[in-house]
């Protein structure tokens, strides 16, 4: 039994939705039935489960769930964790994000452990262009020019369910990537608009206009201005590994979304 925590997020559904298309046996850990900051509700969830997904939104109590979660699966004997942790350059204990930093601690918990274990370290996902629609012709974002091996979520969600299966793969870490490193001003191009490269109190302020908390705002500018650097700029071979087929491009995953 595989037990997949956040299961309806943009990867999450599509990894227990291939789950079931397979025929896997598998326990979608949804809320309230399952409530990250009730560990005797995850107790509950993970009997009888040999491999954990491991999965949790983008929050200040990241690091705490996810040392619960690792802790019930230790308790219940669970066997394996699949987590999806962060784009691999900025992983370590001075990552750009408290998130970055999370997800790092996360990983030296599961090692320490003694579970057996798959990280999969997705880059920047090209389903969040949805979120940056561009306005009279003008793609705004404060994400300047570097190269991002941009990465679509349908590849990460395959990555991770090959992963699941492959019960006795090896413990290592994969780092998820589209073809090749593509820029905004890429994206711009693909989608007919000019991108600017906003300045980030420009930003953060239509962040805020849209509701976004001063944890989303901080997290959202800080991995822009890693992004930025290009230091997550290099595509890998890790998905066609794990899935026996090359990752969508940009211009796949954008005709794909129109059609």
């Amino acid at each position: 039994m595989i037990a997949v925590l956040g299961a309806t997020g943009t990867i999450g559904r599509r990894v227990t939705a291939e789950l079931a298309e397979r025929g896997v046996a598998h326990r979608p850990l949804r809320r309230p039935a399952v409530d990250l900051r009730d560990r005797r509700s995850l107790d509950a969830a993970l009997e009888g489960v040999e491999q954990l997904f491991l999965l949790t939104p983008h929050d200040p109590d990241q690091d705490r769930w996810e040392a619960d979660a690792v802790a019930a699966a230790v308790a219940a004997g669970v066997r394996r964790i699949v987590k999806l942790s962060g784009g691999a350059p900025a992983l370590g204990p001075n990552g750009p994000t408290s998130t970055a930093v999370a997800h790092w601690r996360s990983e030296r918990r599961i090692e320490e452990s003694g579970l057996r274990f798959a990280f999969l370290r997705p880059s920047f996902l090209m389903q969040n262009l949805a979120t940056m629609a561009p306005r009279a012709g003008l793609l705004l974002a404060p994400m300047g020019h570097g190269p991002i091996a941009m990465v679509d979520a349908a590849d990460v969600a395959a990555a991770a369910v090959a992963a699941l299966r492959d019960v006795d793969g090896p413990d290592r870490a994969w780092h998820l990537t589209g073809p090749a490193g593509v820029t905004f001003d890429d994206v711009a191009r693909a989608i007919g608009a000019r991108y600017v490269s906003v300045p980030p109190r420009l930003a953060a302020r239509a962040l805020r206009r849209r509701g976004a908390s001063d944890f989303e705002v901080d997290h959202a500018l800080r991995m822009a201005a890693y992004f930025a650097t290009g230091a997550d700029g290099t595509p890998t071979d890790d998905v066609r590994h794990l899935t026996g087929r090359a990752p969508r491009s940009l211009r796949r995953h954008l005709s794909e979304k129109d059609a």
